[in-house]
């Protein structure tokens, strides 16, 4: 009999945060939970280690391949997991007490949902809160007006997630034949592999979210999100691919998820050197979806240019 459900863990050079992180799936009670590792080309003794905790684990599976990226090793996991509901999970994350209690249950009652995330909370290396997913963007905020436990997206699901970034990917799940009908990860991202996958699976079936926070997520320094470059690059790609007509997108989230793509070039220009293309980038999101905070930053753009001069 497959298990309930099973737990797909990437990590490379991770064996600092895995054990934890293993933990933390292994605390819930979920009843038979497999949890599948991919080692993507670790050389800190992560191989050896998960080896020995398999001996004791028979629902551990570790799965070692030579080091693909993210996108790849998920992937993998996806095509060794055993159960039909998936979730992800990252090597440096853990998840917090009864983060699928709700989800995995609605999950199994209604085989028709394709994606399910619940909020995260960020915290540094030191465990100093960051902040929480949902209260950080202000359309999702407004969907929720005050509402608690478990609710479906409804028809607009797609806009939502192509505006915001309210779905982490530690706190998914997922089914491992929506997935294969969309064709799983993109493996040529390195960054915004996961917001192109939950913006297939909006659209092949209903999405639903959890107000309970479900993970606990590490924001680490030097980490592939931090590469403002690769992230601009990469959010335009997959905002092209999957948005050929921004007009068929509703307002608001038309105009904010264009200005948050081009915030993000915009950012990457700054970080270049190229202030002039910074200035035009952030000017170029205000007029798409105007704020105060877009305007400090495009007159702050203005007067590095006449600095330099």
């Amino acid at each position: 009999m497959p298990p309930r459900l099973s737990v797909v863990i990437p990590t490379r050079d991770c064996l600092a945060y895995l054990p934890a992180a293993i933990a933390s799936v292994r605390a819930q009670a979920l009843g038979p939970v497999e949890i599948v590792v991919v080692d993507d080309g670790s050389r800190d003794g992560t191989g050896d280690w998960l080896a020995g905790a398999a001996r004791s684990d028979p629902l551990l599976r570790p799965v070692a391949g030579p080091a693909r990226g993210v996108a790849a090793a998920r992937n993998r996991g996806i095509a060794s997991a055993s159960a039909e509901i998936i979730a992800f999970l990252d090597a440096d994350d853990q998840y917090l007490p009864g983060a699928l209690d709700d989800r995995l249950p609605l999950m199994e009652s209604d085989p028709a949902i394709t994606l399910t995330f619940a909020d995260v909370m960020s915290v540094t290396p030191d465990g100093a809160l960051v902040g929480h997913q949902f209260a950080y963007w202000p359309l999702f905020r407004d969907f929720l007006a005050g509402r608690s436990g478990l609710l479906p997206l409804g028809p607009d699901a797609f806009a939502m997630l192509l505006a915001e970034m309210v779905c982490g990917t530690s706190s998914v799940a997922t089914r491992k034949s929506a997935l294969a009908a969309v064709g799983g990860f993109d493996e040529r991202y390195r960054i915004s592999e996961d917001w192109d996958l939950w913006l297939k699976l909006a659209r092949h079936g209903p999405v639903w979210c959890s107000t309970r926070r479900a993970t606990r997520y590490l924001v680490r320094p030097g980490s592939t999100s931090r590469d403002m470059g690769e992230l601009a690059r990469t959010m335009r790609a997959v905002f092209d691919a999957q948005v050929p007509d921004p007009a068929a997108i509703p307002q608001p989230w038309r105009g904010v998820a264009q200005a948050r793509v081009r915030v993000a070039e915009a950012e990457a220009a700054m970080i270049a050197g190229r202030h002039r293309e910074a200035m035009l980038g952030h000017l170029a999101a205000f007029r798409v979806a105007p704020s105060k905070v877009l305007a400090k930053k495009a007159a702050a753009d203005l007067l590095r240019l006449l600095r330099l001069k």
